[in-house]
């Protein structure tokens, strides 16, 4: 399993995980520009993303989600009150997939993100737990109030 952060913090932030040929996005706090660049640096590219997956609507999360759908054609996963809080902000948007706060988003090959809903002072946020034949991994962002 593959898995480094593009960026952490306020100003920001985006992981990736490659596990089983599933490479997803969690979060869009960083530009296209910054996303395809660390993408590359370790040998992979942007357009082999399979999904976006956005954990809660606070900006450095969200900011540049539209972007990244518009631009490299990924749908978008989001929990439709997650969604409805940005939607504005997004630009149009043409592949939007909701789940709901506590289930299961399963992609190929045996790779499931569960969600887990966070006490976040957000819209239903949530964080996630990868899991596929490699192992499984925890993705915890803004877990407090």
């Amino acid at each position: 399993m593959l898995t480094f952060a593009l960026q952490s913090g306020s100003a920001g932030n985006a992981v990736y995980v490659e596990t089983h040929g599933v490479r997803l996005l969690f979060d869009a706090g960083v530009c296209g520009r910054h996303v395809k660049r660390s993408l590359a640096d370790v040998g992979r590219r942007v357009y082999d993303l399979d999904a976006l997956v956005i954990s809660h609507d606070h900006s450095d999360h969200v900011r540049h989600a539209g972007a990244l759908q518009r631009l490299f054609k990924l749908p978008i996963y989001c929990t439709e009150p997650t969604f409805r809080a940005v939607r504005r902000f997004l630009g149009k948007v043409n592949d939007v997939r909701h789940f709901r706060a506590g289930e299961s988003i399963c992609f190929n090959n045996g790779v499931c993100v569960h969600t887990i809903p966070t006490p976040h002072d957000a819209t239903d946020g949530v964080c996630f737990v990868v899991e596929s034949p490699a192992g499984r991994l925890g993705i915890f962002t803004d877990l407090g109030q």
